[in-house]
């Protein structure tokens, strides 16, 4: 092996920036207030409130967190996926059982909803705290660690790999505060060596701060136009003097809309309420427009159907769900690659060492809802899909608030299409060494309805007559061939 040619260390940077103090600057941010730190958290924060951003935020935070989460153990030892699986609170995949609650210890709907504010921000990171019981240590907390209390993320300036970071109020900032082995650090969109990630919400930040001063506008111009406004008007052939022009407008200031309001003039003055005149800048479609430019660049269309007198289509619906379905479960495989490696990964080392199998954290079902109904059940059930048996009759009464069977025997599992109505079925047990019945030891119409299975199943019956060949009306040897007697009466 020629090990001169492999690369053993990086020569290159991952960054241009400056490490090692708390002064971190992105040369590809051209906004002062989105430069990584502290005010582009509090600028976040504040657009996170705005009711169309929280509507998009929601419409990818909900979908995530009500998907199903499992831990995949394939390739593992079962003692190593139970004990992940009970760490995080998280059941295992193929296993429809759930475990036992622990009420002391990690919450992944909890944690999964802080996971997600990355989506927010750009980036959230939880820290790991574990204990020691019994020889073996487990993970008893995700402790939030919230973007507005980072001051410092640390990189390998040549690797880009994550060190730690640091949180305010510390001083020394040439190491970490946490290591990055003690930190589940969820980011969105990383791009070199910035783990302060991009927020979902960047994009639209222009449009957002536009729109505010444009609600402001279209308040202001509600309030100056929308009532009018009163206007002192001299009559025509008088000369008012200072003192009655100062007291009109005194009182023109002071009239005010209600349904029993009322204003007194001086002598010779007329009080007129001015409405606009003249074309004006439709605001309200203007603050609309940039609403549906935050919504397009986060790929939620479909909130713009049958807004603004857009109709839609059913089909242009599926289509911007369709796109929005992709993003979220690139979003949900992110999660879950780094709760696999951040959380799960360093659970398997405390306890088996590094080189022992990690199982995978899986997401399935994103965006997915599959209502039960009596059609389905019994589509379900006549195709034989399904099995008739009383855990699933127990379901269906309970999920369709039916009465619990009072006095009634259990339903017997019968095959759709076979058994039928009043013939009893042999028994495996009453056949020699426990095989099955011959079709000669079963009822004659059970035997009936086997035989025309078996035909469509497997073609015809081995004491039936062999099918004639199917003529070849391409063969070139049967020109003579008479097709008079298939032409149509």
């Amino acid at each position: 092996m020629a090990t001169s040619s492999i690369p053993t260390r990086p020569h290159g940077t991952a960054t241009t920036d400056q490490f090692g103090s708390t002064v971190f600057y992105d040369v590809l941010e051209s906004i002062p207030e989105l430069q990584p730190g502290y005010l582009a958290t509090l600028e976040y924060s504040r657009m996170r409130r705005d009711p169309n951003l929280a509507a998009i935020l929601a419409g990818y935070t909900l979908q995530l967190r009500r998907a199903q989460w499992q831990v995949d153990g394939r390739g593992c030892r079962p003692e190593v996926v139970k004990a992940v699986a009970e760490d995080l609170g998280l059941n295992v995949a193929g296993s429809d059982e759930a475990g036992a609650a622990r009420t002391r210890g990690v919450s992944w709907s909890e944690h999964l909803r802080s996971a997600l504010l990355m989506l927010t921000y750009g980036y959230m990171a939880s820290e790991l705290v574990a204990e020691v019981s019994d020889g073996r240590a487990r993970l008893i907390s995700l402790a939030d660690r919230m973007p507005h209390t980072v001051e410092y993320v640390h990189a390998d300036p040549k690797t880009g790999a994550l060190l730690g970071i640091t949180q305010s109020g510390i001083r020394a900032t040439d190491q970490p505060q946490i290591r990055a082995d003690r930190l589940a650090y969820y980011v969105n969109e990383r791009e070199g060596a910035n783990w302060y990630g991009t927020s979902l919400l960047r994009s639209s930040f222009g449009f957002w701060r536009i729109k505010q001063e444009m609600v402001r506008t279209h308040a202001i111009s509600n309030r100056r136009w929308g009532a009018g406004v009163p206007v002192a008007q001299a009559r025509a052939g008088t000369t008012p003097s200072q003192a009655q022009m100062a007291e009109a407008q005194r009182m023109a200031a002071a009239a005010r809309a209600g349904d029993q309001a009322g204003v007194s003039m001086p002598p010779d003055f007329d009080l007129v309420i001015q409405g606009l005149s003249g074309a004006v800048p439709d605001t309200l479609a203007f603050i609309e427009w940039l609403d549906r430019q935050a919504t397009r660049s986060a790929l939620m269309g479909h909130l713009e159907l049958g807004q603004g007198g857009n109709g839609g289509s059913r089909a242009l619906g599926t289509t911007f769900v369709d796109s929005l379905m992709l993003a979220l479960e690139t979003h949900g495989e992110a999660v879950a690659d780094t709760a696999t490696r951040h959380v799960a990964a360093p659970v398997v080392a405390w306890n088996w060492g590094d080189q022992e199998a990690v199982p995978r954290i899986v997401v399935s079902g994103i965006g997915s809802r599959r209502e039960v109904t009596a059609e389905a059940l019994q589509s379900l059930l006549g195709s034989g899909g399904l099995a008739a048996d009383p855990a699933l009759e127990a379901w269906i009464r309970r999920e369709w608030r039916l009465p619990e069977r009072d006095g009634m025997s259990q339903p017997a599992v019968t095959a759709p299409g076979v058994d039928l109505p009043g013939q009893e079925k042999p028994e495996l047990s009453d056949q020699p060494d426990g095989e099955p019945a011959e079709p000669d030891d079963l009822p004659e119409p059970v035997a009936a309805r086997m035989a025309d299975l078996d035909w469509g199943l497997f073609g015809r019956a081995a004491d039936a007559q062999p099918a004639p060949e199917p003529l070849d009306l391409f063969d070139q040897e049967d020109d003579d061939l008479d097709l008079g007697a298939f032409a149509p009466a």
